[in-house]
C-alpha cells in the first residue's frame, strides 16, 4: 500500500488516522520542497510515531519516486510519503497516484489539515475567493508573472485572491509578504497596472501557530512589514463588504 499523507501546519495536526498509517509503513518519506511546519519540526514528528524519515527534494519526487513505488510492489512492503497540510493541493502528487494505479499498487490518501482552511482567520468570505496562486522569485533567466495575471483575471471578477509564497527549502529560502508585493509592484510597473493600490492586501504570517498573525494595510505599509514568522502568504482583497471589513479590523486587531 502507498499512503499519500497530509501532515498539517505543525506536529499536533497529524490524524490518528495517519499515525496508524504510518506505523505500517517499513519506510516514511517526507516532501521538503511544497510547504514547511508553521510550528514545530520534524524531529517531534518523528517522535510521535518512533520512525525514521526520508527527506525528499522536488526531483527526488518528481523524477525518483517511481522506483521507489516498484520496490514496494516487488517486496510488498506498505510506504507513505507525508506532505506538510494537505496532500493534493499540487499537481505532483496527484501524478504519484497515477503513478501508482499504472504499477497495479493500492494507494490511499490521507488528507491533511492545510492553509487554506485558515484563510477564513481573515474575516474575509470565502464563497469571495478566486482561483489561487504561488507568486514565485524571480531567478536569472526565469521570471514568471503568470501569477499577476490570476490576481487581474480575479480582481476584475470582484473575487480576492489567495496567495502562496515562494520557497525553497534546500536553500532555507521562504518569501516574505514585504518580497511578493515588491515582486508584483515591480511587474504593475512593467505592465502599466494599478491594482495593489485599490485592493486591501492583507499578509498571513505562521498561520495554524500559536503565533500566527493577519495584518492588512495599503502597500506602502505592508511593504514595510517584517515579522520572523513563517511560512507566509498574502491576499489581494477586492473590496470588502460591511461584515469582512468588520471582521478583518476586530477579530484581528
Amino acid at each position: 500500500m502507498f499512503y499519500l499523507i497530509g501532515i498539517g501546519l505543525k506536529p499536533g495536526h497529524l490524524t490518528s488516522e495517519a499515525k496508524e498509517a504510518i506505523a505500517k509503513c517499513s519506510h516514511v518519506f517526507l516532501d521538503t520542497y511544497t510547504s514547511a511546519y508553521a510550528e514545530g519540526n520534524i524531529e517531534e514528528l518523528k517522535e510521535i510515531f518512533g520512525g525514521e524519515i526520508i527527506a525528499l527534494n522536488r526531483k527526488a519526487i518528481e523524477e525518483g519516486f517511481s522506483p521507489v513505488l516498484k520496490d514496494a510492489k516487488a517486496s510488498g512492503e506498505d510506504i507513505a510519503l507525508l506532505v506538510f497540510g494537505n496532500v493534493l493541493s499540487a499537481t505532483t502528487h496527484i501524478q504519484l497516484l497515477l503513478d501508482a494505479k499504472k504499477l497495479g499498487i493500492k494507494a490511499m490518501v490521507l488528507p491533511g489539515i492545510s492553509i487554506f482552511d485558515f484563510v477564513g482567520s481573515t474575516g474575509l468570505d470565502q464563497y469571495r475567493f478566486g482561483r489561487a496562486c504561488t507568486i514565485v522569485a524571480p531567478k536569472e533567466n526565469y521570471a514568471p508573472e503568470s501569477f499577476y495575471d490570476i490576481i487581474e483575471s480575479n480582481f476584475n471578477a470582484r473575487m480576492h485572491t489567495f496567495c502562496l509564497l515562494d520557497i525553497d527549502a534546500e536553500k532555507n529560502y521562504k518569501m516574505t509578504v514585504a518580497e511578493a508585493l515588491s515582486i508584483l509592484a515591480k511587474i504593475e510597473k512593467k505592465q502599466g497596472k494599478d491594482i495593489l493600490k485599490k485592493a486591501t492586501l492583507i499578509g498571513l504570517y505562521a498561520l495554524g501557530s500559536a503565533k500566527q498573525m493577519v495584518m492588512s494595510g495599503d502597500l506602502e505599509k505592508m511593504q514595510r512589514s517584517s515579522f520572523a514568522l513563517f511560512p507566509q502568504s498574502l491576499v489581494i482583497a477586492v473590496s470588502l463588504t460591511a461584515k469582512e471589513k468588520e471582521a478583518l479590523s476586530d477579530l484581528n486587531g
